[in-house]
């Protein structure tokens, strides 16, 4: 297919709009989006038997791992948790727990027992959601604990490259600076210590088509594509939009393109499907897509309040 054609098929696909994709997978991860938290932080702690760290989905800011080794009310010099299992000893899981925080430490008794009132209510839509999947039988959706690795961690255990070689090949993701990585396998590739993955809730808004000179290694023709569906009504207003595609369309080649195609995948025998940066923007490679030619696909997250 040539450039124009490929270029005319998305200009007329983009403008009927997408429906809403929803970052990490996985049946009781998309039920998240639905928790009553009234503007609260809130963080799952996914724990196996047999692995050392736990992983985190949050909502909101992440929470400190250290405080889902607790139980029950606690309380910092600037900040106030509740900490609740939802499940223990479950097949392979050492425990699956709930950490809503304030954001601020409380101080007046009115503001605590607030704070405890939403909390619970959120641990009731937590429990029940849990119990839901128990009831079907299927344990995958709690397989987020095998699914997060930081990008040294699953290099390592996907490639045959020697410690140095494998730091060699990190260093153009960290200077991308992306918040975590999508495989087709399903596992997530995350650039901090903590194991942790943000959740959202993102909307098609457009895509930029891209073609290299072979010679030059640079972009010679750039398009970008916008869907024609109203987003205002997710908060995605036309300055959001933009200021989005931007920042993805001013270091294409650094940012996105040299991720998904980065020479180390060749190892691993796949490619990421996705890139998520700032938690609100996620990028993914058009099935069609190749190294030269093709379109990357945006969607965004509402801004954050």
């Amino acid at each position: 297919m040539s450039t124009k054609d490929l270029f005319t098929k998305y200009t007329q696909l983009y403008q009927k709009g997408r429906a809403r994709e929803i970052v990490p997978e996985g049946p009781f991860v998309r039920q998240l989006t639905d928790v009553p938290r009234q503007g609260l932080d809130l963080a799952l702690f996914f724990k196996a038997k047999r692995v050392k760290n736990t992983r985190q989905i949050h909502i909101g800011d992440p929470v400190p791992p250290v405080v889902a080794r607790e139980e029950g009310f606690l309380e910092t010099d600037d900040n106030t948790f509740l900490s609740r299992t939802l499940l223990s000893e479950f097949r392979t899981v050492d425990y699956l727990k709930a950490v809503i925080s304030a954001g601020k430490r409380l101080e007046e008794t009115r503001e605590r027992v607030q704070f405890l009132k939403t909390c619970q209510r959120i641990i009731d839509v937590l429990l029940r959601k849990a119990r839901n999947v128990v009831h079907l039988g299927d344990f995958e959706p709690f397989r987020f604990d095998r699914r997060v690795f930081t990008i040294e961690e699953y290099l390592s255990k996907r490639t045959k490259l020697d410690k140095v070689a494998i730091e060699a090949a990190s260093i153009s993701f960290h200077v991308a600076e992306p918040d975590y990585i999508l495989m087709p396998t399903g596992e997530i590739i995350v650039f901090n210590d903590t194991y942790s993955v943000p959740h959202g809730v993102f909307y098609f808004a457009g895509g930029i088509g891209y073609t290299f000179d072979q010679a030059e290694g640079a972009a010679s023709e750039e398009r970008v594509f916008r869907s024609q569906e109203d987003l205002s009504l997710h908060g995605i207003d036309s300055a959001y939009l933009e200021g989005m595609m931007l920042s993805v369309t001013e270091d294409f080649q650094t940012r996105v393109h040299s991720i998904i195609y980065a020479d180390v995948w060749k190892k691993v025998k796949s490619r990421p499907i996705g890139v998520n940066f700032g938690e609100q923007l996620l990028i993914k490679a058009d099935p069609g897509s190749e190294i030269w030619m093709g379109v990357f696909e945006i969607y965004l997250a509402p801004p954050r309040t």
